[in-house]
């Protein structure tokens, strides 16, 4: 899998010079060898961030799809080649943050340098226990959960956020220094703002809502085992597609857009056709209670057991 590394957008810090730790057991510390860059999509914001020089070189990326506090990891170097196939891999924003545990697949970006292209979103400080029941509750009567109201993340909270820990599989621990990140997400949250006037959906309207689109159904239904598509099931290839629908102010979906996906040819034109004639939603609702154009963005994970 490829994905486009692109570095154009606006600068947020200057340069800095790489350190690396010593030590048997130390993990490497890595310094900024880049300004933080802001990549303007056409169906997502990307931060993009150089560590470290030469060997060492590595790419931080941060990808949003729409307006909240999850993202999703993109980290590529030569330290990735520790885990060819994909896994779980620990990784904490802090100092100070709880530990995570993301799924990632392996793959390439730009001039084939590996890469793990994490498959979840993550957020700087992870759900606790309660929270993450609190957002199974609600996914399983309302399809769907935010958990930036269940669990805000404050601008002093990307203040005090100053580096990026990843772990396991790696033998020894990588530390990104990323600096306090509270411009780099003020300049996440400015480009999707933006994106979402590009969907014709108004981005104060979305922030002043009452109720977002909430699926009438699971949206698990949505899609059955005879819409993987044959071609792609003969293979044994598997897919990760990431889609945003349109959610007209009747509840119908009117249209379907592919954000992102690991094979565009083999799985997307199938997501879209199953979405659209199968998702049907509570139509959002605006701050004074009336239906709303709205959006519904979703990812479906195509796996052979």
């Amino acid at each position: 899998m490829t994905i486009r590394y692109a570095m154009a957008g606006l600068a947020l810090a200057g340069l800095a010079v790489p350190v690396l730790a010593a030590g048997k057991n130390a993990p490497v510390v890595l310094e900024p060898s880049s300004p933080w860059n802001m990549h303007y999509a056409e169906d997502y914001c990307r931060l993009v961030r150089v560590f470290g020089e030469g060997k060492q070189r590595t790419v931080l990326m941060m990808d949003r799809y729409a307006p909240g506090v999850s993202f999703r990891l993109t980290l590529a170097g030569a330290a990735t080649k520790a885990a060819q196939f994909g896994g779980k891999a620990k990784v904490q924003f802090g100092p100070g943050w709880d530990e995570q545990e993301i799924r990632f697949f392996s793959g390439t970006i730009g001039e084939k340098l590996p890469a793990w292209i994490f498959a979840d979103n993550t957020r700087i400080r992870p759900l606790t226990e309660a929270q993450k029941a609190q957002v199974a509750a609600e996914v399983a009567e309302e399809g769907l959960a935010d958990t930036a109201e269940i669990a805000p993340i404050s601008e002093a909270d990307e203040a005090a956020t100053t580096q990026l820990r990843f772990g396991r599989p790696l033998r020894h621990p990588l530390v990104l220094h990323t600096g306090p990140m509270k411009g780099a997400f003020d300049a996440m949250r400015a480009c999707t703002d933006e994106l979402v006037t590009h969907w014709g959906v108004d981005p104060k309207q979305v922030k002043t809502r009452s109720r977002p689109a909430i699926p009438t159904e699971s949206p698990g239904r949505w899609l059955r085992s005879d819409d993987y598509p044959p071609s792609m099931l003969s293979k044994g290839m598997p897919g990760l597609v990431h889609f945003r629908l349109t959610v007209g102010e009747d509840g119908v979906p009117v249209s379907c857009h592919i954000q992102q996906s690991t094979n565009p040819e083999g799985f997307d034109a199938a997501v879209c056709k199953a979405m659209m004639r199968r998702a049907r939603f509570e139509p959002a609702l605006d701050a004074g209670g009336k239906p709303m154009k709205a959006y519904y963005l979703n990812t479906v994970r195509f796996q052979i057991p």
